[in-house]
């Protein structure tokens, strides 16, 4: 018999028409089959169709529940395989595979999702169904790439295993069957009616041409929004050989029309950003209760029952998290229904993070990666944190704190340290009071490490479910810390199960199991009460009830059960018209095995008409137009059709909603109640008068608030940064802005290059020599080496407040061995520099000697200080960078040939580099030295130098006098006035200018227009950082 594809206008209701041809179907037949795509529509059906007497006889069917029924009635015996058992199968083939075996595909999750999607859809059309299998294996199809083959082999492998575990796939399943109704038509399938699908699947669309080829009666029912699919459903069932023809159903035109009443024509509102999307969406919702309740523009409750509102959004469960508390603080209550999955849950996360982690420190010590790959591992620390591991804030403060120090941590260390806070937190929970909530919780921080180590996810699955079950509600939020905790419970007792017995059923290993489990869901059923802003007691009586739930469920729900639809977000994003493409489209078509789906705008079009219907007053379209970087958020095209169709006749209503309501926006009572003065913040440049004696040069000796102030030590590193910008100063050395990882970078390796020259020249008259001389240069590069190593080893054990290089890579540890020959030239230039000093002081430091400079005391280290036999010193500081021409010194009172101007003309002059001659002034008063030079030694590159201020009797006459090499210009210089004592002397008065401005408190930026911010790499920083601006 022809298939008959009708038109109908019908909503989500049956209407009389449909029912009228269900009851001639049972009529001429006996029974018929009613397919519709969800149970939610299946009930509906049901219940028309009863109210019309027309029941008896109607078997209420979805397509699957349709083939599974056939199954079990001319089936094999076989059981159908679910989706969760097709990935397990897939991953343990993949998980026995080595790569080579994989190859050109991937080892990935991405894979078996692909592959598992695959079987579902076209695994008989690659590997025959039934006997066909064993057959005819010369039909089955060649693949035409390499990648293709080896998804050929797999799914192949993949249905032989279903044979050997007496399973079928239920595509194949629905080819045995529609070769079965065309042998053998039995009585419940000579009637089928499909009705509202907006998915024919290739194997539904073989079914439906078996029953319609051998005699049986099939109807096709479309909506008049799916007529886009009409000519394709009709070329499908005539490639199948199958006679159709294509009518309207005699019904009402305008029943549905009617059933839409006032919501025809909905509202429009554009929120301008994000910040003020919840207090409007919340608005809207006030705004349409109030408009189905006719009350006054205060919202007072009346006698009448609760408004009932439906809100539409693609991401309805994260929503009513967003709205919940803005509706009950406007006595709204709320309900909405969440299957969360085991991947978005807080054991399934943890135990992905921390399966990772273990893989690539399993990695790192097999030597396959580098130990960067997983220190710090933060993902420790997001565990100690989490409410599972039965551990609190401050433990997972302390483990960060500790791995973040050290860049030496092992495995071991870290499995020490994780047992260490799991026995300390248990001991503080055995000598909690019975009244701690958390007395009973256990501490399974350690366990669950180690049970995933040691490759036992259901000991660690196990660990987790027993804190789970002990946790009290709150410790996993104040609002939904219930529904969240008995989630968590139902989805571990959940994958426990799967891992116990599923796996094993299947004879799959639990290690290829775990990474399938991220799709297991669980139902949770929300719901918030209102509550009085003002008092915070709970409002029995709420004004309104809301639902919130997807477009997909509310497209089925019936004509007019809600008084008011708000459709939240309605963008681009949320509803896509993008088609599947990919390797599963390319396969299914190459195979021949496509089916028939309704258009995305199409599906769209259908599904907020039927939504809009559910509402029998005022409806909403809202959306946000830009996100939080300003860009443009496009509308779902829907909305650009509704709001056209709502101007064509006059009846487009848009507010344009800002983000300037800033308390309404943040405050979850709309800023009812709250007192919002604004109030002044100061710049950080502007310190207050009771502020400046402690910030700056000042400090209290000792703790409480009467102690007295003392002066802080200052280093000349400090000095000079409060020179050069005293903004920068301040964030630097009173903010203390730090990064909270031991890094590898230039510091570090500066350390590093401090340490090993300090023990080389502590070494050095050990072995005999006082200093390098191109004599015993050989020996002291040996006893470099020796010292470099040496001093490696002891960086690995130093805490990251010291700033160790501990390299943790084959990259860093390229970059720690490059070093080691740029110290050799450091040396060899050493040979030859300053030959009658020797080194004297190494890292020399001024903290115990109550040393005053600018009137102030000095505190620091000195890196070198070398002297000669008649008590002449020079200060050197080490800087490992390639160049230190920039820390060269001229004197300032020699004047320019053309001006005749010269730098001693400016009254606040001083050096860029003042470090290494505020010491050299110290070294003076402190030893009686009579300091000579005060110099800047570079250690990196192939180029090592002595730069800075020398006194003239120090610079290089010519190539290798023993003096500074490449130094020609000193104090005095050629046409100056000022010596090198001199020098200090009005360096220290200019300094002493500079700490007088700061005891007053001037931490302000450096002038951008003065000839000290020439030197300031931070001036550009400061306009859009440090300025403030006010909207």
């Amino acid at each position: 018999m022809p298939v008959r594809i009708y038109t109908t206008n019908a909503g989500a209701d049956l209407s009389d028409a449909e029912a009228a041809l269900l009851a001639d179907l049972v009529a001429r037949h006996g029974r018929a089959v009613l397919l519709v795509p969800t149970f939610a529509e299946l009930d509906l059906c049901r219940h028309d169709a009863a109210e019309a007497g027309v029941s008896l006889g109607i078997d209420y069917k979805t397509p699957s529940s349709w083939l599974r029924s056939l199954w079990e009635l001319m089936g094999d015996g076989r059981s159908f395989v679910d989706n969760l058992q097709c990935q397990m199968l897939f991953s343990d083939m993949i998980d026995r595979r080595d790569d080579a075996a994989l190859q050109p595909l991937s080892r990935s999750q991405g894979t078996v999702r692909m592959l598992a999607r695959m079987a579902r859809d076209v695994l008989p059309g690659v590997a025959g169904a039934g006997d066909e299998r064993c057959r005819d294996a010369a039909a089955q199809p060649e693949p035409k790439s390499d990648a293709e083959a080896r998804v050929f082999e797999l799914l192949r492998a993949y249905a032989g295993g279903l044979d050997r575990r007496n399973m079928v796939e239920p595509c194949e399943a629905a080819d045995i069957m529609a070769g079965a109704l065309a042998d053998n038509l039995p009585g419940c399938a000579r009637a089928v009616c499909v009705r509202g699908v907006t998915s024919f699947t290739y194997s539904l669309l073989e079914l439906l041409s078996a029953v319609a080829n051998n005699g049986g009666e099939v109807v096709v029912l479309l909506a008049r929004e799916q007529a886009a699919m009409r000519e394709e459903l009709a070329t499908a069932l005539d490639a199948r050989g199958v006679l159709f023809e294509v009518a309207p159903l005699d019904e009402d035109a305008g029943a549905s029309d009617a059933a839409c009443g006032t919501a025809a024509q909905p509202a429009f509102i554009e929120v301008a950003g994000p910040h003020a999307r919840a207090h409007v969406y919340a608005d809207a919702i006030d705004d349409l209760v109030k408009a189905c309740q006719g009350s006054e523009a205060d919202g007072a409750a009346t006698n009448a029952d609760p408004a009932r509102v439906l809100v539409v959004s693609a991401r309805a469960p994260q929503l009513f998290g967003e709205l919940a508390s803005r509706l009950a603080a406007r006595r709204i209550a709320a309900e909405t229904t969440e299957f969360t999955a085991f991947s978005q849950s807080i054991a399934g996360r943890q135990l992905t993070a921390l399966a990772g982690l273990i893989e690539r420190m399993k990695a790192a010590d097999e030597g396959i990666a580098s130990k960067t790959e997983w220190w710090p591992a933060p993902e420790l620390t997001d565990w100690i944190y989490s409410p599972l591991s039965g551990a609190d804030a401050a433990s997972a403060l302390t483990f960060d704190k500790n791995m973040r120090l050290s860049r030496s941590k092992t495995t071991a260390g870290v499995k020490s340290l994780l047992q260490s806070i799991q026995g300390q937190v248990r001991g503080a929970r055995k000598a909690a009071s019975d009244e701690n909530w958390f007395k009973n919780v256990p501490c399974v921080v350690s366990d669950v490490f180690q049970a995933l180590w040691r490759d036992k996810p259901v000991t660690a699955l196990k660990a987790m479910l027993a804190v789970a079950e002990a946790l009290p509600d709150r410790s996993l939020g104040s609002l939904d810390g219930q529904a969240r905790r008995q989630a968590e419970v139902a989805l571990l007792r959940h994958v426990i199960d799967i891992l116990m017995n599923d796996a094993r059923a299947l004879d799959v290993s639990q290690a290829a199991t775990v990474p399938v489990l991220d799709g297991v869901r669980t139902k949770v059923d929300k719901r918030s009460t209102a509550y009085d802003y003002e008092t915070y007691e709970v409002d029995r009586a709420p004004r309104a009830q809301v639902r919130f739930t997807s477009l997909a469920d509310a497209s089925v729900l019936r004509p007019g059960c809600y008084d008011a639809v708000l459709f939240a977000d309605v963008d681009l994003d949320s509803y896509p018209l993008s088609h599947e493409e990919g390797p599963l489209t390319t396969l299914t078509a190459s195979l021949g095995r496509e089916g028939v789906t309704l258009e995305p705008a199409a599906l769209l079009r259908a599904r907020f008409g039927r939504a809009i219907q559910a509402s029998r007053g005022p409806v909403t379209l809202a959306r946000v137009t830009h996100d939080r970087q300003a860009r443009e958020c496009y509308p779902a095209a829907v909305w650009t059709e509704l709001r056209a169709h709502a101007e064509a006749v006059g009846a487009a209503q848009l507010a344009c909603v800002g983000e300037g309501d800033i308390a309404g926006d943040f405050d979850p009572a709309a800023g009812k109640g709250l007192k919002c003065e604004r109030v002044a913040c100061e710049a950080p440049q502007h310190l207050s008068e009771a502020a400046v004696p402690y910030l700056v040069l000042r400090r209290r000796d000792g703790e409480g608030e009467d102690v007295p102030l003392v002066p802080r030590l200052t280093s000349a590193s400090q000095i000079e940064s409060y020179s050069t910008c005293p903004l920068c100063w301040f964030v630097s050395y009173r903010v203390k802005p730090q990064s909270i990882d031991a890094g590898f970078g230039n510091m570090e390796k500066g350390n590093f290059v401090h340490d090993v020259l300090e023990h080389l020249h502590a070494r050095l008259p050990q072995e005999g020599m006082e200093r390098v001389t191109p004599e015993n240069l050989p020996r002291a590069q040996e006893l470099l080496r020796e010292v470099f190593d040496e001093t490696l080893v002891e960086h690995a054990s130093k805490r990251g407040n010291e700033g160790p290089l501990v390299p943790l890579s084959p990259v860093e540890e390229r970059q720690v061995a490059e070093i080691l020959p740029q110290l050799e030239g450091v040396l060899a230039y050493e040979s030859e520099a300053l030959a009658p000093f020797v080194p004297r002081y190494l890292e020399f430091a001024f903290n115990e000697l109550k040393v005053e400079y600018a009137g102030w005391p000095l505190g620091g280290r000195i890196d070198r200080v070398d002297v000669d036999a008649e008590n002449r010193a020079v200060v050197i500081d080490y800087k490992h960078r390639t160049g230190v021409e920039e820390y060269k010194l001229a004197d300032p009172t020699v004047r320019d040939e053309e001006s005749g101007e010269a730098a001693i003309d400016d009254p606040r002059w001083l050096p860029p580099h003042t470090q290494t001659l505020i010491y050299a002034q110290a070294m003076r008063r402190a030893l009686d030295l009579d300091t000579r030079a005060a110099l800047y030694f570079s250690t990196k590159g192939g180029k090592p130098a002595l730069r800075g201020a020398a006194s003239a009797e120090l610079l290089e006459e010519e190539r290798g006098d023993g003096r500074i090499p490449g130094l020609k210009k000193g104090f005095p210089g050629e046409g100056g006035s000022m010596d090198f004592d001199a020098l200090l002397d009005r360096v220290e008065a200019g300094i002493a200018e500079r700490l007088r401005e700061l005891e007053a408190g001037n931490v302000a930026a450096v002038d951008p227009t003065s000839a000290q911010a020439a030197h300031a790499r931070c001036s550009y920083n400061h306009q859009g950082t440090f300025v403030r601006r006010d909207v």
